[in-house]
């Protein structure tokens, strides 16, 4: 009875070192974390570190100030594709003249010579007299836009033409042609207005053209004092993703011949993988993960990576779609009817780190802390730490810099690496129960025995 509950006793004394650790110092790794600005509101990327070193729901990350003062932080929100809309590329125009009874740039009067170069790009354009008629009174009926360089649908024309009485509102008619032949109508009578009134303004000056894919553009206008000044074209908006962090990982042997094991150091958040192989090999794949060496593998995905060189271009497989695995350990498994690896592949991850939102409460230097599996969550909703709070609204505040992340605390003892994240008052219950049937079966032992002698 009294071995046991002496076992009892010691398992509970060493649980009374567990402490709800908030305070700098009780973590065991820090880093210095640097802000720009004077704002209050600020946002960090978390390092890899943290992922590696913290535990795997982040309840133990912490900042403090340099008062010791423990910020408000909370996660962002997922971070959105950003639409960039590119800048506008000035095309060359060229004006088109023609008699001054004719009534639109479409009608036989109209009569131009083009010259353009080997590119299609126009060097000149001259109007002259239709057929034999003699020499007329001419104006300008139209513009020639050159847009043999773009590469992408014009999706917007954005016009300057000159402003003066009369013009104030107009309507244009834009064709389009790739051989200065054919034409067709991709925008009838689209409204241009400027108009201003004291200090008021309204002002209209783009065409939709809805991603028109043309080398040349004509624009005539009405009335016929519109005069065209500049033309610009818009492409459609490109997209860019939040930007990724890449890691290559080499491969171990794995118990069965064509299988490799990759140890990603820490469990992360992978978006997407690809095998690195030796030039001029395709090989055929299985993929799948696992989060310690213990837990069967779970089925990932199937592909075929290739690395091959052909017209003295190197081609490789892209990157294969995970869509947000968490996962520390890749099995690669090789096809069986593809032949063995003369050399093993390495792997290729692309992940997302979090971005930690956080008060910049009290003076400098500040610390990101993390490393203690004891802490409590302290983390709160980014709609609660951002007031007003707008979708993404904290990709656009400052970004902190993270410094050099060093060892804060002594290493933790091995029983708590034995337990790793799990709860030790449920090994604390579970020693009571267990050390409670052992006196119970004790009791019953020495009681058995005391009859047996009577």
């Amino acid at each position: 009875r009294v071995t046991a509950f002496a076992g009892v006793t010691a398992f509970a004394g060493m649980t009374a070192l567990v402490a709800m650790a908030q305070s700098p110092g009780e973590f065991r790794w820090e880093a210095p974390v640097t802000v720009s600005g004077g704002d209050a509101l600020n946002r960090l990327t978390l390092p890899f570190e943290a992922y590696r070193e913290g535990r795997s729901d982040f309840a133990d990350l912490r900042l403090f100030n340099a008062q010791g003062e423990a910020l408000p932080i909370a996660f962002a929100g997922e971070p959105a594709t950003v639409r960039e809309e590119p800048k506008p590329t000035t095309l060359a125009i060229f004006p088109i003249s023609a008699e001054v009874a004719a009534a639109s740039p479409g009608q036989g009067s109209l009569d131009v010579m083009v010259k353009s170069d080997a590119r299609g790009t126009i060097v000149s354009v001259q109007g002259r007299p239709a057929g034999n008629a003699p020499a007329a009174k001419t104006r300008i009926a139209a513009w020639l836009v050159d847009a043999s360089a773009l590469k992408d649908p014009i999706r917007t024309l954005v016009i300057d033409w000159d402003l003066h009485p009369g013009t104030e509102v107009v309507k244009v008619d834009v064709d389009a042609s790739d051989d200065l032949k054919a034409w067709r109508r991709v925008a009838y009578r689209a409204p241009l207005m400027h108009l201003e009134q004291g200090e008021a303004k309204i002002e209209q000056r783009r065409v939709d053209l809805h991603g028109v894919h043309a080398k040349y553009l004509r624009i005539a206008g009405e009335p016929a004092a519109f005069a065209l000044k500049d033309v610009a074209a818009i492409s459609d908006d490109i997209v860019r993703t939040a930007p990724h962090v890449t890691r290559v990982v080499a491969s171990q042997s794995g118990p069965k011949a064509g299988e490799y094991v990759f140890d990603l150091g820490a469990r992360l958040p992978i978006e997407s993988v690809r095998l690195v192989l030796a030039t001029n090999t395709v090989a055929p794949f299985a993929l799948a993960t696992r989060d310690d060496e213990k837990q069967p593998w779970r089925p990932l995905t199937s592909a075929t990576f290739y690395n091959l060189v052909r017209d003295g271009a190197t081609l490789e497989s892209p990157a294969r779609d995970v869509s947000h695995t968490r996962a520390r350990f890749v099995q690669a498994t090789l096809d069986s009817r593809s032949p063995a690896l003369s050399t093993a592949p390495r792997l290729e991850v692309q992940w997302r780190p979090a971005q930690l939102v956080f008060v910049a409460r009290g003076d400098g230097p500040y610390h990101l802390e993390f490393g203690n599996r004891e802490a409590k969550p302290a983390m709160l909703s980014v709609t609660e730490l951002i007031p007003g709070y707008e979708n993404h609204a904290e990709m656009k505040l400052h970004e902190a810099s993270v410094g050099d992340i060093r060892t804060n605390a002594p290493e933790e003892p091995a029983w708590r690496a034995a337990i790793g994240e799990a709860n030790p008052r449920k090994f604390l219950l579970w020693a009571m129960l267990i050390g409670g049937v052992l006196v119970l079966a004790g009791m019953a032992f020495r009681l058995s025995k005391q009859m047996k002698e009577k």
